[in-house]
């Protein structure tokens, strides 16, 4: 038998045991994002591995990667609660229309964070929200302290672009309105 269909003969045998254990774990769609996940991952480092090997390195790259999608969905909802906790503090002096841009920017914000590569996600959110120092992140995580800031500094420019392309996507959206109303 050859390597790919080694790989494929180990993902059809797999792949109904990993949906039902992953079904306990995340939402159908989500499962089978987890099983493709792994099924690529097994697919290019598989140069190295044979027979018991393959599945054992399925599984546990699938059991993985869907506890790394629970963290940040945990990650999310408790940054979530503490930037709601900072944006109320000075949301009291406040008008309501520095409310709703205040209100606006905090969603965009997210959408932002949430939509950074995941290892760059994680090291923003341990530092800007969390402020654990950066030789922190760079031990709880495995990398060096440069990996922990080329990642803020691309977190960072990844922030601002997406921000301003959101806000001249919406500036447009208004004068387009305002032409047409």
């Amino acid at each position: 038998m050859d390597e790919r269909s080694d790989i494929e003969l180990a993902m059809l045998e797999a792949r109904p045991t990993l949906m039902s254990m992953l079904r306990r774990m995340l939402p159908l769609a989500q499962a089978e994002e987890v099983v493709q996940e792994a099924y690529l991952r097994l697919h290019v480092s598989s140069k190295a591995l044979q027979g018991e090997e393959l599945r054992r390195y399925l599984y546990k790259t699938t059991r993985n990667i869907a506890i790394s999608r629970l963290r940040h969905e945990k990650v999310v909802r408790e940054s979530n609660g503490k930037l709601q906790v900072h944006y109320q503090l000075g949301e009291e002096s406040q008008n309501a229309e520095q409310k709703l841009i205040n209100e606006h920017e905090k969603k965009l914000l997210l959408e932002a964070i949430n939509a950074m590569p995941p290892v760059c996600r994680q090291v923003f959110i341990q530092r800007k929200i969390y402020e654990k120092p950066q030789s922190e992140i760079a031990e709880l995580m495995g990398i060096s302290i440069n990996t922990v800031q080329n990642h803020l500094t691309n977190g960072m420019k990844f922030c601002r672009a997406y921000m301003l392309d959101s806000l001249r996507h919406n500036k447009r959206k208004s004068v387009a309105a305002k032409k047409v109303g």
